[in-house]
């Protein structure tokens, strides 16, 4: 309905110019009337200049939005005047598509930006190579690391810091590596990850890396300042009481005046008062000797002595050793060892401490639980073999599981903190580590994870 009028605008113009040349074929019969024939030949070619004007006026918007489409000129408007409602609606069509268009341009634009803001803002230097070896990307974190301008070509990265871009390419095909950088007679550790990337059907790398010299020296300061605080505050339980127990000790034996008492001065209760306090004093120097034969047990481990071991042998060994604790708290064990011949490859002697700590903290866990279960299971993946202890006893809040491996931290009142930290470092000693899960009151998983020398093979 919107187009009769253009159709209407041209059927008329095509009647006119029809009558145009019917006149004009009537008037060359008559011979006399040649002036006024070419006026209406120049008449009739100005009415199909006109219409072809008309009817390609459409035709140039069409092929203006395209255009401005095509080359993302989003700057163009449309206007198609006297054409009837349907060629408005053409009109406002094009006018919208272009304002989305460009709408969406701006806010591509933006993000763009702030994808910019956000690379110069993180710690991690972000590189990016194209398949021309152009370095489209590089923020302000990588310009810093490398101690280098941003340049564009990436053989001229490679002038500058020949070993980083040699450690680089040799990880085109992906992966991680650690790479030392020579920063103006500084040595940066660099944690460096490549990721090659299809985008648009061309090949993409994708580099990133940090320095984790200075989180890895920062990590170990506070570490030493946490045991400091520890030990410090172990020493000063032994010490303050010793100190003051000292003290009383002087004013039994010495007058006002600061001199020695004589012997037949002090009565029956100022011995028993001096004989109190030499316990006192030889117990808490006790407790003092077992806290550093403790440290001492902590820091100085036995290298592993190796051996292919059978889990579901270790298993029973440790069943029988503890099968007399086991029955006296009445406690249901459960060893779930579906492959006989699982092996890993451990110190035996060391394994079974750290499973005889995890089964002694179990049955702590569960002495107030109604029906105390304990499971020891195994499991395989590509490159792990885990062995796992789960009691269904208290758990342990969430804020503490970080903590219960730290060095003296405990959560039994009368706990050391020792038995936990210890396995921590005999399981990294064999390559792998240990993990825990609770959920308060339900359960308490430990895992061990070891490597699988299948895999290593």
């Amino acid at each position: 309905m919107g187009f009769r009028r253009f159709n209407f605008q041209l059927i008329l113009r095509v009647i006119l110019l029809v009558i145009s040349i019917s006149m004009i074929v009537w008037l060359l019969m008559e011979k006399n009337l040649w002036f006024t024939t070419s006026g209406l030949i120049i008449l009739c070619l100005i009415q199909v200049y006109e219409m072809s004007n008309f009817v390609n006026r459409t035709n140039r918007e069409l092929a203006k939005f395209l255009y401005a489409v095509k080359y993302e000129d989003y700057s163009v408007t449309f206007k198609l005047p006297g054409r009837g409602a349907g060629f408005k609606h053409l009109e406002l069509g094009f006018n919208e598509i272009i304002e989305k268009l460009r709408n969406a341009r701006l806010e591509k634009e933006s993000q763009f930006e702030l994808l910019k803001m956000l690379l110069e803002k993180i710690n991690v230097g972000i590189m990016v190579i194209d398949h021309h070896e152009q370095i489209t990307v590089m923020n302000k974190a990588a310009t810093g690391y490398l101690n280098t301008p941003n340049p564009k070509y990436w053989e001229r990265m490679k002038s500058r810091q020949p070993h980083f871009c040699r450690m680089v390419d040799q990880q085109r095909s992906g992966g991680r590596k650690l790479v030392e950088v020579d920063d103006m007679g500084r040595i940066r550790e660099l944690s460096l990850d490549v990721n090659p990337v299809m985008l648009n059907n061309q090949k993409l790398w994708i580099i990133s890396f940090q320095d984790i010299k200075d989180e890895i020296e920062q990590k170990e300061l506070d570490a030493w300042l946490k045991l400091i605080r520890i030990l410090t505050h172990e020493i000063m339980n032994s010490v303050t009481p010793v100190s003051s127990l000292t003290g009383t000790m002087l004013g039994l034996l010495q007058d006002r005046d600061g001199h020695p008492r004589k012997p037949e001065d002090l009565d029956q209760e100022d011995v028993e008062d001096l004989a109190e306090a030499l316990q006192t004093i030889h117990r808490r120097s006790q407790g003092m000797l077992d806290f550093v034969n403790d440290y001492r047990r902590l820091t100085q481990i036995p290298a592993p002595t190796f051996e292919m071991v059978r889990i579901c042998d270790l298993f029973s060994d440790i069943g029988k050793l503890m099968e007399g604790e086991f029955r006296k708290k009445g406690v249901s064990v459960s060893m779930e060892c579906s492959n006989k011949k699982l092996t890993v490859r451990c110190d035996r002697k060391l394994i079974e401490q750290v499973l005889i700590n995890l089964l002694t903290n179990s049955l702590y866990a569960i002495r107030e639980t109604e029906e105390p279960k304990i499971t020891l299971s195994t499991a395989v993946t590509e490159k792990r073999i885990l062995v796992r202890v789960t009691d269904n006893g208290a758990g342990v809040p969430r804020e503490k599981l970080s903590r219960i491996f730290i060095p003296f931290y405990s959560t039994k009142p009368d706990g050391t903190g020792i038995g936990l930290s210890l396995s921590k470092n005999i399981l990294r000693d064999h390559g792998g580590q240990i993990n825990v899960e609770s959920e308060i009151g339900k359960w308490t998983t430990f895992e061990l994870s070891f490597p699988n020398p299948v895999h290593e093979n």
